[in-house]
């Protein structure tokens, strides 16, 4: 147990004493004073205290060492997007805030955000990973950033270039959309 690590997480979680008593699978007389209705939300606070433990977790040094090895294995899956060339991804939570957002998926190649292919991986809270650990992952591994993808998608009908509407071109537009150097 590493009180550090747990620094603010009692403010976070309700019946934090009983969770982690949980957590580390300690009996204590106290739990057989709960109610039915209270067990369940202590078992429930637990679930939200180990994810929150595990964020803190993976950005320690141990924790990437351990997410490195899984990153480069490729098991967080592949970016969908074709020029990317089935670089690996690493898990990205979009809130820090437990039962927000579910668990993405960040490509370090094209820097872009997609849906994890399995289902199972898609319903981790996104809180459990953090918004920031693979960008810190890469800060302390800077030779896994992959060179940023060199081909751009043009649609074409008929081999020819499809016109640009007005509003993609102003890039004051709210609506815009970046456009591709020539």
């Amino acid at each position: 147990q590493d009180d550090f690590n747990l620094t603010g997480l009692g403010s976070q979680v309700p019946y934090y004493d009983y969770a982690l008593d949980i957590i580390l699978d300690v009996e204590t007389p106290q739990d057989e004073m709960l109610t039915e209705e209270q067990q369940e939300v202590v078992e429930s606070a637990a679930e939200v205290l180990y994810g929150l433990i595990h964020q803190r977790y993976i950005v320690t040094h141990r924790g990437m060492q351990q997410m490195l090895e899984k990153y480069k294995r490729g098991e967080f899956g592949r970016c969908p997007r074709v020029f990317c060339e089935g670089q690996a991804v690493l898990p990205v939570g979009q809130s820090d805030v437990p039962h927000k957002l579910t668990v993405k998926v960040f490509c370090p190649r094209c820097e872009d955000v997609y849906y994890p292919k399995s289902s199972r991986k898609a319903a981790a809270d996104g809180a459990y990973f953090g918004t920031s650990f693979p960008h810190l992952l890469l800060q302390a591994y800077p030779e896994l950033v992959p060179p940023r993808p060199t081909q751009v998608y043009i649609p074409r009908i008929y081999g020819f270039r499809l016109h640009r509407k007005e509003k993609d071109r102003d890039p004051k537009s709210p609506d815009s959309k970046p456009s591709a150097q020539k």
